[in-house]
């Protein structure tokens, strides 16, 4: 699966030197690396293991809004489900560079849905509205052919990555992806959510659902495997 590398800018203005503004600027006078939410490591350090669940919740439930936003430009019906999408990934292998990312200190989040479009197979044809809806909301988009499948990613403005395929079998996957996001700890935030998750998913939804996300006052119901 080809994805998409962001280039990462530093810009350090005169202006701003003269002002002092140095918050999120290490010895030095070097840029912190920011992940996808504008935080640098030092932010996120100040942060309990409840908040960093707590924003997670709230990464998670945005996702699903751009999930389900791009799902309804070319099917309101229902999408395959091919796995659960409530656990951090790893955020050294994310869609986008993040200088300093480890397996332990960062993370990242994807979701995925597929239908196939009857009829006959036409590629150009599938992709041609969610080209359009990307290129509505002012998103990055690039167009690409992998080994036959045809698929258009967009880049948004606030830190999430979409990917829309036409596939050659006729089958379509939807996938989206935030960029990394810092952690202090992620087996510990891992933990946290996989505790209190019903570890099930559908077979099937129709776009905008999916199944609750837990909150920090429920119960650990799962304990960790080891």
């Amino acid at each position: 699966m080809m994805i998409i590398m962001r280039p990462m800018f530093r810009a350090i203005t005169a202006a701003a030197l003269a002002l002092g503004l140095l918050s999120g600027c290490a010895a030095g006078g070097d840029q912190m690396p920011t992940d996808a939410a504008g935080l640098t490591q030092d932010d996120v350090a100040e942060m309990s293991l409840r908040q960093e669940f707590d924003a997670y919740r709230d990464h998670y439930e945005h996702m699903q809004r751009l999930l389900e936003d791009a799902q309804l430009q070319v099917h309101d019906g229902e999408w395959e489900w091919g796995a659960g999408d409530d656990l951090p990934m790893n955020g050294a292998n994310g869609v986008a560079p993040l200088t300093g990312a480890t397996f332990q200190k960062s993370y990242y989040l994807s979701s995925t849905r597929l239908w196939s479009p009857p009829g006959a197979i036409d590629q150009e044809r599938d992709l041609q509205p969610m080209i359009d809806y990307f290129t509505e909301q002012g998103w990055q988009v690039e167009h690409r052919t992998i080994t036959g499948d045809q698929e258009v990613w967009a880049t948004t403005d606030d830190g999430w990555q979409i990917q829309y395929t036409a596939q050659e079998n006729g089958d379509n996957p939807i996938t989206v992806y935030s960029e990394p996001f810092w952690t202090n700890d992620s087996n510990a935030l891992s933990t946290a959510v996989y505790g209190r998750s019903t570890v099930t998913f559908p077979d099937r939804s129709r776009p905008g659902e999916y199944p609750d996300f837990p909150d920090w006052d429920d119960p650990v119901v799962n304990k960790p495997k080891i």
